[in-house]
C-alpha cells in the first residue's frame, strides 16, 4: 500500500509541475494580449511589439509537408504510441513551424512578416511533453497551438492528417517529410510479444494545420527596421519578426478567442496547488511521516 501511495504521489507532483508551468505560459500570453492594442499599418512607425489583424499575402507559397496545401505556414507534430516499460502513452517525436516570407494586408497597407522556420526536438529535454491520464492525451487536449521557441501558431484546424500503424509504409508524402527532417526518428517498431488491444505500440499520428494566402490572421510580433529603412519609419521599412525576449503569436483565430483560450491559467493554477498537496500527503502518508 505505501509503495501505491509514494507512486501516486510522485504523479501527482508532475502533473502539479506541468499544470504550474502551462498556467504560467498562458498567463504571459494572456497578459500580452491584454497589454498590447491593435494597430493599423499604415501607422507603423517604430519599432517594438506591434498586434496586426489582416489578410496573408504571398507570391511564394509552398506545399505543405503534410496536408500538401498552398502555405505561407505550417505547424506540425509526430506523436508515437509507447508501451515500453510501465507506460502506455502517445510521445511527442517532434514539432516544427515551417513559415515563408509572406506580407499582412489590413486594408491600410502592408507590411512584411517573416516568422521563420522553426523545429523542437523533446527528446533534448527542451520541455514538458505527453502527459496523459488513463486514456486521456492532457496536453493535447489543452493545447492552444504549435509552440516551438518563441512562436505559438494557434490554429483552428489543426487534427490527425495521417495515422500510420507499426511495420507500415508511410504515404509517399509523409515519408519525404520525414526523411527530410533529420530530428524525426524512424518510426519504432511493433513489439511481437505482446497482444496489442487498441493503440499499437509504434503507430504514428501526424498533425498540421497550414495559414495560405487569402487567409485572415491575429499577429503579435517585434516591428524591425529593415537595412536601409529611413526613419520615421513607413510600413515598408519594416519586417515582423518573433521579438527577442517574448513571444510571436500567429493565428486564424479572432483575439476574442485567443484571450478565452488563455484564461486556462487560472485553472491551471489551482490544480497544480491542489495536485501538489495531495501529491505530498500520499508522498507522507507512504513515508511514515504521517
Amino acid at each position: 500500500m505505501s509503495t501505491i501511495l509514494l507512486i501516486v504521489g510522485v504523479v501527482l507532483l508532475v502533473v502539479a509541475a506541468f499544470a504550474g508551468v502551462y498556467g504560467r505560459r498562458q498567463h504571459r500570453r494572456s497578459a500580452l494580449l491584454r497589454d498590447t492594442e491593435t494597430t493599423d499599418v499604415r501607422d507603423i512607425k517604430s519599432e517594438g511589439l506591434i498586434e496586426l489583424k489582416g489578410t496573408v499575402r504571398a507570391s511564394s507559397p509552398f506545399d505543405s509537408p503534410i496536408k500538401g496545401e498552398e502555405s505561407t505556414l505550417s505547424a506540425w507534430e509526430v506523436e508515437e504510441w509507447d508501451e515500453g516499460g510501465e507506460t502506455e502513452m502517445w510521445e511527442t517525436r517532434a514539432t516544427g513551424i515551417h513559415a515563408t516570407s509572406f506580407e499582412l494586408d489590413d486594408g491600410t497597407g502592408r507590411v512584411r512578416v517573416d516568422v521563420g522556420n522553426h523545429v523542437n526536438d523533446p527528446s533534448a529535454g527542451t520541455g514538458i511533453h505527453d502527459i496523459q491520464v488513463g486514456a486521456i492525451d492532457v496536453d493535447r487536449l489543452l493545447s492552444t497551438g504549435v509552440t516551438v521557441d518563441n512562436v505559438l501558431a494557434a490554429l483552428n484546424s489543426f487534427s490527425v492528417e495521417a495515422n500510420v500503424p507499426p511495420d507500415s509504409e508511410p504515404p509517399e508524402r509523409i515519408a519525404e517529410f520525414v526523411q527530410g527532417e533529420a530530428i524525426i526518428s524512424p518510426q519504432t517498431d511493433s513489439i511481437t510479444n505482446i497482444l496489442d488491444i487498441g493503440n499499437k505500440h509504434g503507430e504514428r499520428r501526424y498533425y498540421e494545420g497550414t495559414l495560405g494566402p487569402g487567409d485572415e490572421i491575429y499577429l503579435l510580433g517585434q516591428a524591425h527596421a529593415t537595412e536601409n529603412a529611413t526613419h520615421p519609419l513607413k510600413p515598408e521599412d519594416v519586417v515582423v519578426t518573433p521579438p527577442d525576449d517574448s513571444q510571436l503569436i500567429i493565428s486564424d483565430k479572432s483575439k476574442a478567442e485567443l484571450a478565452d483560450s488563455f484564461k486556462q491559467y487560472k485553472y491551471a493554477y489551482i490544480g497544480a496547488v491542489v495536485a501538489a498537496i495531495v501529491g505530498l500527503g500520499a508522498l507522507a502518508v507512504g513515508a511514515g511521516l504521517l
